[in-house]
């Protein structure tokens, strides 16, 4: 196993599970130390972070030894509703995780990477449905299409402060949050397997090694690029 990230400090959102889990694994594998940050950790743990609020975002960041290297943000989700039925608390919510949720974060380490005088390559974990349709999830799919959005506006502003900020596109990931929602509707598995080009559902070990990519000196002349690792599923008819 190569050592990419021997040295480096590695900050990982929504790292207690899935695409973020399987990052932080990897990431300690290639050298980083990693601090995952996650609500699902315990309160008064330094681990412990809402991504959907700007006091614990600032308490996050501020307690670390020191400014991180790379920051990915894999914190994310959304409760399924037809469009018609989303309601104001729904959109507030799924718009201050998906969208400020990485806003937040992504403000706070450049802050510090500034500060500290540290280049800091960052990659945001979108999904393919920001380019609609998204049945049942349209509110999802908004808020990560101003996500990847405001990925391409910061990589241009930063970009003269030593700050890549990119973004990788996942379509139909196996993880903890799909497995329930596609075990509860029979047939949706197969539907989505037709429909994608390469005919399977991705693991975290597809998307995975993409995230890394982008976030090591290997690609260190990209920034604003938002690669989809998704089955084919853009090209899909």
């Amino acid at each position: 196993m190569s050592k990419t990230f021997s040295g480096k400090l590695a900050v990982v959102t929504g790292g207690a599970s899935g695409i973020g889990a399987a990052c932080a694994k990897l990431l300690t594998e290639q050298g980083a130390t990693v601090v995952i940050g996650d609500v699902q950790a315990a309160l008064d743990s330094p681990n412990f972070l809402d991504v959907t609020d700007r006091e614990s975002v600032v308490t996050f960041f501020a307690a670390l030894d020191r400014a991180p290297d790379v920051l990915i943000t894999c914190a994310g989700g959304a409760s399924r509703h037809a469009a018609l039925d989303v309601d104001e608390g729904q959109m507030d919510l799924t718009m201050a995780l998906n969208f400020g949720g990485f806003w937040r974060c992504a403000q706070e380490a450049s802050r510090r990477a500034i500060d500290e005088n540290v280049s800091l390559a960052i990659v945001h974990v979108g999904s393919s449905l920001h380019q609609g349709p998204a049945p049942e999830l349209s509110h999802f799919a908004a808020a990560k299409a101003a996500s990847i959005t405001m990925v391409r506006c910061l990589a241009q502003e930063l970009g003269a402060r030593n700050i890549r900020v990119n973004a990788v596109v996942p379509g139909p990931v196996e993880t903890p949050a799909t497995t329930p929602v596609w075990e509860a509707r029979p047939g949706m598995r197969e539907a989505l397997r037709k429909v994608l080009p390469l005919g399977s559902i991705g693991d975290t070990d597809d998307v995975v090694p993409a995230i890394l990519f982008l976030a090591s000196p290997s690609a260190a002349w990209a920034t604003g690029t938002i690669l989809a690792i998704d089955g084919g599923l853009s090209v899909s008819s």
